[in-house]
């Protein structure tokens, strides 16, 4: 499979440049010829790693910060390997700078974005995707490791020491999304505008702690960080993923929804749609008495499905809600799937 390399940009071809030529501050040409004359695992942190990495046919794509240096340097990093012939490209990360408030609220945010961003998008051409987290700033390495974890990414950078790659690989781990799912509305609410703290504050009243743990507040507004942005996005990849999942309802569930109010049917049809995520539905059911079916969701939902699994499909049984009591009235009675037909 064809692959597209994504790589952090620092400045530390600036740097050897300046260094090996005895130049204060090398221009760009300086630093293309330097570029051309040295080993790559000598001339910058980009080129060593890029040198272990590169297969024939593989996309490079350079993501730089905000600055007038790492600028320059992606740009001569791309001419660099344009005239090899390679496929290469650029991505400019808005606010990503030297300046501590700003690289710590925006920066971060915008790189998380723009590397899921390519991620998925070179996903959709059928492409491999991997990182290489070595140039840039090292808060850059630790937010494309979870990038990597979540996206079922693999991450590389330079060990400083060792002077060898390291290789972080995608982890068969089943993530919890159990917050996101729950809380799905706020997570949309607040990633969709702008939101003022007390806003949110008065919102978060009704949510757990954890909530809070994937915001932060700037200058009276409150947004996810780039650790909930990395969070809420997998999400919903998580989600995309699923769709191709097929759910299957009994005729005593179409009977249920068609009985809901408008709000009650629109929450319930959302949750059928996440039970096509095998991470959701392992965290998030349960099974109860006299029932040899899971329920789904637990928690402050007041929606409840009873549901199995055949073939990699899912069969829903029934709809039923808390509010209106027919939860207690299933349990009471039991609930075996062998009863329940008329699937389609």
């Amino acid at each position: 499979m064809s692959r597209t390399i994504i790589n952090t940009v620092g400045t530390s071809l600036f740097t050897n440049a300046a260094r090996d030529m005895g130049r204060e501050a090398p221009s760009e040409k300086e630093m293309e010829r330097y570029l051309k004359e040295t080993d790559p695992e000598r001339a910058s942190a980009e080129t060593n790693a890029i040198t272990r990495l590169y297969r024939e046919g593989d996309r490079l794509v350079f993501l730089h910060s905000h600055t007038e240096r790492g600028r320059a340097c992606a740009t001569v990093l791309l001419r660099h390997y344009r005239r090899q012939g390679i496929d290469c490209d650029l991505e400019a990360i808005a606010d990503l700078t030297y300046e501590e408030s700003r690289f710590k609220m925006r920066g971060l945010r915008a790189l998380v974005n723009t590397m899921i961003d390519i991620i998925l998008q070179e996903r959709r051409r059928n492409r491999g995707v991997i990182l290489n987290a070595t140039g840039g700033f090292k808060a850059e390495i630790a937010y494309a490791t979870m990038i990597g974890l979540l996206f079922d990414i693999p991450v590389y950078y330079i060990h400083e020491a060792f002077r060898d790659i390291v290789e972080m690989p995608p982890t068969p781990v089943s993530w919890d999304y159990s917050l996101l799912s729950d809380y799905e509305d706020f997570f949309a609410w607040i990633d969709a505008d702008l939101r003022e703290t007390r806003e949110v504050d008065a919102r978060l009243r009704d949510l757990p702690a954890e909530a809070r743990m994937l915001l932060v507040e700037e200058e009276g507004f409150t947004m996810l960080s780039p650790a909930g942005e990395v969070f809420y996005s997998a999400y919903r990849h998580e989600l995309e993923k699923a769709a191709p999942v097929r759910v299957y309802l009994s005729a005593a569930a179409r009977a249920a929804l068609d009985r809901m109010d408008n709000a009650s049917r629109r929450e319930c049809e959302r949750e059928i749609e996440k039970l096509r995520s095998a991470g959701l539905r392992r965290s998030g059911s349960d099974y109860v008495n006299n029932c040899d079916c899971p329920v789904y969701p637990k928690g402050h939902k007041d929606c409840r499905i009873f549901y199995y699994e055949r073939g990699g499909e899912i069969y829903v049984c029934e709809v039923t809600r808390h509010s209106d009591r027919s939860y207690e009235r299933l349990i009471s009675r039991g609930l075996r799937r062998d009863r329940y037909g008329g699937f389609s």
